[in-house]
């Protein structure tokens, strides 16, 4: 096939015109193209031209990725980490990380990470973990400084330091992860070292989370936690309303996951109504 030829469907892609681009994706696909098994894929998860289908997805995901693509064998560990499309399963999620990471992708290196350090898929090593975090940074990875911040915020395979925790997370929101953001407002607003709490601080990073992502619940409520810092408690009482809506709301959650944030949500929520700040004292381990 001519380079042009072959180039034609991503262009279109670009230029968001998926049906004329799905059928020439399709024959690409048929004939084994990895690339085009991927791309094909992605327009079934992102329910770009064609309904959104995760089970379809998933299957065009695995062809590319066994074809030797690595950013579908990346997405596919992903797909077994989340459970998109595909049973979840760890073990697997691992094997294809594995597999991308080697080939030098970074969000694979990011996800084996999380593997490492929550031992899913694979034992629990943190230091393995820290690496393959600081890794994935050096990729470009915009993730990993969030997930190394957590390790020092919760002391997993280093001596707990706020100060690196801090430092790490606002690295994430400069690289785009408004987690970033979100951390660094919850952390000046609930920290349990009160040399580093900072109502002021906790509500400017904490409008910048909602700014970014309005939408986001976990916004919402680091933006409460910080007026409720401030003694601020009408606001927080509102911001963590809107908090609880749009977690209700959450499709991306499952419904464990949802339960567990609903919990830490109604108690955030009682202590804005006794007119208390609130001090996390059972950090979840939470995606990042």
């Amino acid at each position: 096939m001519a380079r042009q030829e072959a180039a034609r469907p991503y262009q279109l892609i670009a230029e968001k015109k998926y049906d004329e681009a799905l059928p020439l994706l399709r024959e690409m696909a048929d004939r084994k193209d990895a690339k085009a098994q991927g791309q094909l894929a992605m327009l079934y998860f992102e329910g770009k031209g064609v309904p959104e289908d995760y089970s379809k997805a998933a299957e065009w995901m695995q062809k590319s990725a066994e074809g030797g693509h690595a950013g579908s064998q990346s997405m596919m560990a992903w797909f077994y980490y989340k459970g998109t499309g595909v049973p979840r399963d760890y073990n697997k999620a691992f094997e294809w990380a594995q597999t991308s990471m080697e080939k030098g992708d970074a969000n694979a290196a990011a996800l084996l990470a999380r593997l490492y350090r929550m031992g899913r898929g694979v034992s629990k090593d943190y230091s393995k973990a820290l690496e393959l975090f600081n890794k994935a940074d050096g990729a470009g990875n915009i993730y990993a400084p969030a997930h190394i911040a957590y390790m020092y915020k919760t002391g997993q395979g280093v001596t707990r330091d706020y100060r690196q925790a801090l430092d790490w997370y606002s690295k994430a929101g400069e690289k785009g992860n408004v987690n970033g953001w979100i951390h660094l407002a919850n952390l000046y607003a609930t920290c349990k070292d009160s040399q580093y709490v900072d109502g002021r601080k906790a509500v400017a990073y904490g409008r910048k989370a909602t700014e970014k992502d309005p939408g986001n619940f976990a916004s919402w409520a680091a933006l409460a936690a910080a007026y409720a810092r401030n003694n601020e408690f009408e606001k927080a009482i509102e911001a963590a309303t809107k908090s609880d809506g749009l977690l209700h709301a959450n499709m991306e959650l499952d419904e464990a996951e949802k339960q567990e944030a609903a919990i830490r949500a109604l108690a955030r929520l009682a202590a804005f109504r006794d007119s208390k700040a609130y001090t996390e004292e059972n950090e979840a381990d939470e995606e990042m």
